[in-house]
């Protein structure tokens, strides 16, 4: 369905390629994730297939792109509308209507398709993206993931053999992104919709990719593989991924899921090495040899060691002032006669 032939793309003013010597293909009903640190390319990529570049970006593009037969060299974007559609990351920027129903018919209607057509396929496409209930809405009081959802079907309406995606799930929450991949899903399996997309969270959509291609530096060729075996030696890869690398483990995890049922039989190692022996418990518990510069304390000392001195009565009591008979009174326990009283 895509097929790309030594593709090199020079963008004007540019000493270098931006991509050189891409050649890969995509058949027809498969997710292909797109994949690479930044600036290698990765939109470059998905502009040769939408005819973008170089009729929009300019610059020089050798080699040779092919969409359904149809040379994007020659082919302008408006010439593929109706094979390739293009969904960008900011739904916001594509929208030209107000309401919901608006722009999904709007593409048709610059493609000159009839009005009962296009009445068909905008109820398809709302019941297919389950937005049946949010024809009359205006796009601005829509969610971030209804908008992208929008977004996908205003260029699905007019019935494209291949979609193209740059991260369409970067600024969306998690629940949001959850909407969209759902789509994707269902348009790959249930239509066999070919989808090319590019994508910066890669533990979103991995998962869901037949296959990855990967771009690993500006210029450097393309590799296209399964998702475990281009995780493997990718630079930029997910979270569950780098466990599995530190791991060991082959093939790689790509989901949580497959992760905690690899983890299993590390569990099972863990708790081995951790459990102590029956000698090792012995001699752990052992008690050790008293040091012959240190006299070992019998057991029974810490029942003879004195008593601890009972606290002291708080307010502390007045010193008594009686003398025991046949005693000498100390200086401290006696006090001078008063005064005598003189007489009148």
């Amino acid at each position: 369905m895509i097929r790309f032939e030594d593709v090199s793309v020079t963008y004007d003013g540019a000493a270098e390629p931006t991509v050189r010597g891409v050649d890969f293909t995509v058949p027809e009903g498969e997710l292909v994730l797109l994949v690479g640190p930044s600036g290698v390319g990765k939109s470059t990529v998905l502009g040769a297939v939408s005819g973008l570049v170089p009729h929009f970006t300019g610059g020089t593009l050798r080699g040779r792109v092919t969409v359904a037969g149809r040379d994007t060299r020659t082919h302008k974007p408006r010439e593929l509308a109706d094979v390739v559609g293009t969904v960008g990351q900011d739904p916001l920027s594509h929208f030209v209507t107000d309401t919901v129903e608006d722009e999904l018919a709007y593409g048709m209607e610059s493609l000159g398709i009839a009005p009962d057509v296009m009445r068909r396929r905008v109820e398809e496409t709302l019941d297919l993206l389950g937005l049946a209930e949010l024809r009359d809405r205006p796009i601005s009081t829509l969610s971030g993931g209804q908008q992208q959802r929008v977004a996908i079907g205003s260029v699905l309406t007019p019935h494209p053999k291949v979609l193209v995606l740059d991260e369409p799930t970067s600024a969306l929450d998690p629940a949001a992104a959850e909407e969209v991949l759902a789509v994707l899903q269902r348009l790959v399996h249930d239509l066999g919709t070919t989808v090319l997309m590019a994508e910066h969270r890669l533990e979103r959509v991995v998962q869901y990719a037949d296959r990855v291609a990967l771009l690993p530096a500006p210029g450097a060729p393309l590799t296209l593989g399964t998702p475990p075996e281009v995780m493997a030696a990718s630079p930029v890869y997910p979270p569950v991924v780098d466990l599995g690398r530190l791991a060991g483990w082959s093939p790689l995890p790509l989901t949580v899921r497959d992760a905690r049922r690899r983890a299993g039989a590390l569990r099972e190692r863990l708790a081995a090495t951790e459990t102590p022996t029956p000698t090792a418990t012995a001699t752990a518990t052992a008690a050790p040899a008293p040091s012959p510069s240190r006299p070992r304390r019998p057991a029974s000392s810490a029942s003879a060691l004195p008593s601890r001195r009972p606290p002291s009565p708080w307010p502390p009591s007045k010193p008594s002032r009686s003398v025991a008979v046949g005693s000498k009174p100390s200086a401290a326990s006696t006090s001078p006669p008063p005064p005598a009283r003189s007489s009148p």
